[in-house]
Protein backbone atom coordinates (compact mmCIF):
# COMPACT_ATOMS: atom_id res chain seq x y z
CA UNK A 1 0.00 0.00 0.00
CA UNK A 2 1.67 2.97 -0.85
CA UNK A 3 2.51 5.81 2.26
CA UNK A 4 -0.75 8.39 2.98
CA UNK A 5 0.65 12.14 2.24
CA UNK A 6 0.35 14.38 5.10
CA UNK A 7 -2.16 16.62 2.33
CA UNK A 8 -3.94 13.71 2.66
CA UNK A 9 -4.13 13.45 6.40
CA UNK A 10 -5.65 16.97 6.49
CA UNK A 11 -8.36 16.98 4.14
CA UNK A 12 -9.50 13.94 5.72
CA UNK A 13 -9.38 15.54 9.47
CA UNK A 14 -11.55 18.73 7.69
CA UNK A 15 -14.20 16.25 5.88
CA UNK A 16 -14.31 14.32 9.65
CA UNK A 17 -14.51 17.94 11.17
CA UNK A 18 -17.32 18.78 8.94
CA UNK A 19 -19.37 15.61 8.64
CA UNK A 20 -19.30 16.18 12.88
CA UNK A 21 -20.51 19.52 12.72
CA UNK A 22 -22.93 18.23 10.50
CA UNK A 23 -24.38 15.50 12.47
CA UNK A 24 -24.59 17.95 15.23
CA UNK A 25 -26.68 20.79 13.54
CA UNK A 26 -29.04 18.14 12.72
CA UNK A 27 -29.27 16.29 15.62
CA UNK A 28 -30.27 19.53 17.23
CA UNK A 29 -33.02 20.55 14.84
CA UNK A 30 -34.43 17.53 15.40
CA UNK A 31 -34.31 17.07 19.37
CA UNK A 32 -37.29 19.25 19.82
CA UNK A 33 -40.52 21.00 18.41
CA UNK A 34 -38.69 24.19 17.53
CA UNK A 35 -39.43 24.32 13.95
CA UNK A 36 -36.84 26.80 13.00
CA UNK A 37 -34.51 28.69 14.33
CA UNK A 38 -34.36 31.36 12.08
CA UNK A 39 -32.03 34.30 10.72
CA UNK A 40 -30.84 36.94 12.69
CA UNK A 41 -33.49 39.60 12.03
CA UNK A 42 -31.68 41.88 14.64
CA UNK A 43 -28.14 41.66 13.41
CA UNK A 44 -26.87 39.44 16.35
CA UNK A 45 -23.31 37.83 16.31
CA UNK A 46 -21.72 35.80 18.02
CA UNK A 47 -17.95 37.20 19.35
CA UNK A 48 -16.07 35.23 16.37
CA UNK A 49 -13.46 33.82 18.91
CA UNK A 50 -12.48 30.14 19.38
CA UNK A 51 -14.03 28.03 22.02
CA UNK A 52 -11.81 29.14 24.47
CA UNK A 53 -12.26 32.75 24.22
CA UNK A 54 -13.45 33.28 27.63
CA UNK A 55 -10.71 31.87 29.45
CA UNK A 56 -7.28 33.45 30.31
CA UNK A 57 -5.28 30.63 28.98
CA UNK A 58 -7.19 30.91 25.78
CA UNK A 59 -3.75 31.91 23.60
CA UNK A 60 -1.77 29.13 25.16
CA UNK A 61 -3.82 26.53 23.42
CA UNK A 62 -2.29 24.97 20.42
CA UNK A 63 -3.84 24.18 16.97
CA UNK A 64 -3.94 20.87 18.30
CA UNK A 65 -5.24 21.56 21.49
CA UNK A 66 -7.81 24.30 19.73
CA UNK A 67 -9.33 21.23 17.28
CA UNK A 68 -9.76 18.89 19.88
CA UNK A 69 -11.51 21.21 21.92
CA UNK A 70 -13.64 22.03 18.90
CA UNK A 71 -14.61 18.60 18.86
CA UNK A 72 -15.56 18.05 22.35
CA UNK A 73 -17.49 21.60 22.22
CA UNK A 74 -19.71 20.79 19.34
CA UNK A 75 -20.71 17.38 20.99
CA UNK A 76 -21.11 18.89 23.72
CA UNK A 77 -23.85 20.98 22.18
CA UNK A 78 -25.64 18.42 20.57
CA UNK A 79 -25.95 15.91 23.75
CA UNK A 80 -26.31 17.67 26.41
CA UNK A 81 -23.41 15.90 28.23
CA UNK A 82 -19.96 16.67 30.03
CA UNK A 83 -16.81 15.95 27.07
CA UNK A 84 -13.50 15.60 27.87
CA UNK A 85 -10.88 16.74 25.79
CA UNK A 86 -6.87 15.79 25.58
CA UNK A 87 -4.85 17.87 22.64
CA UNK A 88 -1.26 18.11 22.17
CA UNK A 89 -0.39 20.49 25.27
CA UNK A 90 -3.82 20.91 26.79
CA UNK A 91 -6.81 19.43 28.32
CA UNK A 92 -9.89 20.03 29.51
CA UNK A 93 -13.73 19.11 29.76
CA UNK A 94 -16.93 21.23 28.47
CA UNK A 95 -19.97 20.99 30.61
CA UNK A 96 -23.02 22.14 28.50
CA UNK A 97 -25.91 23.83 30.59
CA UNK A 98 -29.22 24.83 29.96
CA UNK A 99 -30.56 26.17 26.97
CA UNK A 100 -31.09 29.95 26.96
CA UNK A 101 -32.26 33.06 24.38
CA UNK A 102 -30.30 35.21 22.79
CA UNK A 103 -31.18 38.53 20.60
CA UNK A 104 -33.99 39.82 23.07
CA UNK A 105 -32.21 42.12 25.10
CA UNK A 106 -30.29 45.55 24.08
CA UNK A 107 -27.24 43.97 25.14
CA UNK A 108 -26.18 41.47 22.29
CA UNK A 109 -24.76 39.46 25.63
CA UNK A 110 -27.56 38.99 27.72
CA UNK A 111 -29.35 35.84 27.17
CA UNK A 112 -33.05 34.43 29.12
CA UNK A 113 -32.64 31.19 30.28
CA UNK A 114 -35.10 29.21 28.34
CA UNK A 115 -37.18 26.65 30.23
CA UNK A 116 -37.83 24.14 27.54
CA UNK A 117 -37.03 23.59 23.89
CA UNK A 118 -40.41 22.62 23.26
CA UNK A 119 -41.21 26.51 23.19
CA UNK A 120 -41.60 28.14 19.23
CA UNK A 121 -38.91 30.62 18.44
CA UNK A 122 -39.58 30.77 14.74
CA UNK A 123 -41.27 34.65 14.81
CA UNK A 124 -39.95 38.09 14.59
CA UNK A 125 -41.03 39.32 17.46
CA UNK A 126 -41.16 43.33 19.12
CA UNK A 127 -38.75 43.35 21.82
CA UNK A 128 -37.87 44.44 25.76
CA UNK A 129 -41.80 45.40 26.07
CA UNK A 130 -41.06 45.24 30.05
CA UNK A 131 -43.15 44.24 33.32
CA UNK A 132 -47.21 43.14 33.09
CA UNK A 133 -49.33 41.93 35.09
CA UNK A 134 -51.81 39.22 34.11
CA UNK A 135 -55.37 40.29 34.98
CA UNK A 136 -57.23 36.68 35.04
CA UNK A 137 -55.66 33.10 34.70
CA UNK A 138 -53.89 32.51 32.07
CA UNK A 139 -52.83 29.43 29.70
CA UNK A 140 -49.02 29.85 28.94
CA UNK A 141 -48.74 27.58 25.39
CA UNK A 142 -46.00 26.66 23.60
CA UNK A 143 -46.33 28.78 20.78
CA UNK A 144 -48.18 31.20 19.40
CA UNK A 145 -51.71 30.38 18.88
CA UNK A 146 -54.53 28.60 20.67
CA UNK A 147 -53.77 25.28 18.57
CA UNK A 148 -50.38 24.92 20.68
CA UNK A 149 -50.23 22.54 24.17
CA UNK A 150 -50.34 24.42 27.57
CA UNK A 151 -47.38 24.26 29.39
CA UNK A 152 -48.35 25.57 32.71
CA UNK A 153 -51.54 28.04 33.85
CA UNK A 154 -50.44 31.54 35.66
CA UNK A 155 -52.89 32.76 38.52
CA UNK A 156 -54.64 36.38 37.97
CA UNK A 157 -52.34 38.97 39.69
CA UNK A 158 -48.94 37.09 38.72
CA UNK A 159 -46.17 39.49 37.19
CA UNK A 160 -44.56 38.73 33.74
CA UNK A 161 -41.70 39.83 32.11
CA UNK A 162 -42.92 40.36 28.00
CA UNK A 163 -39.38 39.22 26.13
CA UNK A 164 -41.14 39.72 22.76
CA UNK A 165 -44.27 40.17 21.33
CA UNK A 166 -45.05 38.11 18.34
CA UNK A 167 -44.95 40.64 15.21
CA UNK A 168 -48.51 41.54 14.22
CA UNK A 169 -50.48 38.78 16.20
CA UNK A 170 -51.04 39.05 19.63
CA UNK A 171 -49.10 36.93 21.34
CA UNK A 172 -46.52 37.58 24.15
CA UNK A 173 -43.67 35.48 25.43
CA UNK A 174 -42.96 35.43 28.58
CA UNK A 175 -40.49 35.08 31.36
CA UNK A 176 -41.40 33.92 34.86
CA UNK A 177 -38.78 34.13 37.71
CA UNK A 178 -36.11 34.62 35.66
CA UNK A 179 -36.96 31.74 32.88
CA UNK A 180 -38.63 31.85 29.04
CA UNK A 181 -41.92 29.65 29.99
CA UNK A 182 -44.05 30.11 26.67
CA UNK A 183 -46.54 32.46 25.19
CA UNK A 184 -49.73 34.55 27.06
CA UNK A 185 -52.57 36.33 24.73
CA UNK A 186 -52.34 39.79 25.14
CA UNK A 187 -55.81 40.12 26.12
CA UNK A 188 -54.81 38.78 29.38
CA UNK A 189 -52.55 41.08 30.56
CA UNK A 190 -51.76 44.84 31.63
CA UNK A 191 -48.77 46.86 32.55
CA UNK A 192 -47.73 46.15 35.96
CA UNK A 193 -48.50 48.96 38.19
CA UNK A 194 -45.97 51.58 38.89
CA UNK A 195 -44.78 50.97 35.29
CA UNK A 196 -47.09 52.41 32.80
CA UNK A 197 -45.45 55.31 31.78
CA UNK A 198 -42.08 53.51 31.55
CA UNK A 199 -41.10 53.01 27.66
CA UNK A 200 -41.25 49.77 26.47
CA UNK A 201 -40.45 48.18 23.21
CA UNK A 202 -37.47 47.31 21.45
CA UNK A 203 -36.20 46.72 17.84
CA UNK A 204 -37.67 43.88 15.99
CA UNK A 205 -35.84 41.04 16.73
CA UNK A 206 -36.15 36.80 16.14
CA UNK A 207 -34.66 34.84 19.14
CA UNK A 208 -31.26 32.69 18.75
CA UNK A 209 -31.31 29.49 20.65
CA UNK A 210 -28.77 29.52 23.02
CA UNK A 211 -27.01 26.97 24.77
CA UNK A 212 -24.93 27.89 28.40
CA UNK A 213 -21.61 25.89 29.56
CA UNK A 214 -18.93 25.57 31.97
CA UNK A 215 -15.44 24.65 30.76
CA UNK A 216 -12.65 23.34 32.29
CA UNK A 217 -8.76 23.57 31.30
CA UNK A 218 -5.83 22.84 32.37
CA UNK A 219 -2.29 23.97 30.40
CA UNK A 220 1.20 22.10 31.79
CA UNK A 221 0.91 23.19 35.70
CA UNK A 222 -1.90 26.46 35.03
CA UNK A 223 -6.13 25.82 35.23
CA UNK A 224 -8.92 27.89 34.35
CA UNK A 225 -12.65 27.63 35.26
CA UNK A 226 -15.24 29.81 33.31
CA UNK A 227 -18.63 30.18 32.24
CA UNK A 228 -20.26 31.50 28.65
CA UNK A 229 -22.56 30.63 26.45
CA UNK A 230 -22.91 29.46 22.97
CA UNK A 231 -26.03 30.19 20.10
CA UNK A 232 -26.88 28.74 16.97
CA UNK A 233 -28.90 30.58 14.39
CA UNK A 234 -28.94 27.93 12.11
CA UNK A 235 -25.41 27.74 10.64
CA UNK A 236 -23.73 26.54 13.87
CA UNK A 237 -22.38 27.34 17.07
CA UNK A 238 -20.58 30.26 17.77
CA UNK A 239 -19.57 31.73 21.55
CA UNK A 240 -21.90 34.11 22.35
CA UNK A 241 -20.26 37.71 23.42
CA UNK A 242 -19.82 38.61 26.97
CA UNK A 243 -22.53 41.31 28.38
CA UNK A 244 -21.56 44.91 28.42
CA UNK A 245 -19.59 45.35 32.12
CA UNK A 246 -22.10 48.56 33.31
CA UNK A 247 -20.84 51.35 35.16
CA UNK A 248 -22.26 49.90 38.43
CA UNK A 249 -20.31 46.74 37.94
CA UNK A 250 -16.96 48.67 37.14
CA UNK A 251 -17.62 50.39 40.90
CA UNK A 252 -17.87 53.65 38.30
CA UNK A 253 -21.14 55.08 39.20
CA UNK A 254 -21.61 58.56 39.81
CA UNK A 255 -18.45 59.50 37.69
Amino acid sequence: MPPVSGEFKVMSRTVLRFLTFAAAAAALSACSTISSIGGLDGGYSGSGGGYASGSALAYSLTGADERALEDAFLLAMETGQPQEWQGRRAKGVVSPGDYSLGNLKSDPGKRVILDSTDVAIDESMETELGLYALTGNANVRTGPGTDYGVVKKLPSGEGVDVVGRVVGEPWMLVAHEGRVIGYIHESLMIKAPGTELDLAGGPRRRPVLCREFNQHVSVDDQEDDWTGGACNDGTGWRMAPEPAVSDEDDGLAGF
